[in-house]
């Protein structure tokens, strides 16, 4: 898969997915961001998609996860502590639990539906699985 993917941050492009040896940029959308750096949520939920070509399988524990706000361009980063694969959002919810994925949402269905609303993730995950990435 091609290395990185362009994004618009205040004006200014801004490089999101993308690795240097064992460090990884990804992207967060404002709130998981906050949720991250505030220590709410300790778990990414992340897929491989055709849309935007990362591969998270080359994410391992002791790795870095340079977070970049993709609304502020603030950066932040977190040690990976673990990372497991699922075939299925619903498994990996009641798995991870919601208190440490996505802590504001109130059912897994409302959970599953968010994810499979980013571009190409419904698709990738059947095709790839799922991935919960632990961080600290």
């Amino acid at each position: 898969m091609p290395s990185g993917f362009m994004i618009e941050i205040k004006g200014k492009p801004v490089k999101i997915e993308y690795s240097e040896d064992d460090i990884h940029v990804i992207g967060l959308m404002d709130m998981p961001f906050e949720w991250i750096k505030q220590g709410s949520k300790s778990v990414e939920i992340r897929a491989n998609s055709d849309v935007r070509p990362f591969d998270y399988s080359v994410i391992k524990p002791g790795h870095i996860l340079r977070l970049i706000n993709e609304q502020t361009g603030e950066s932040l980063e977190r040690h990976v502590i673990r990372v497991d694969h699922y075939q299925t959002v619903k498994e990996l919810l009641n798995i991870e639990g919601m208190e440490n994925t996505l802590p504001t949402l109130e059912s897994v269905a409302e959970a599953i539906e968010l994810i499979h609303s980013f571009p190409g993730y419904k698709q990738g995950i059947v095709k790839y699985g799922v991935y919960a990435i632990e961080v600290m």
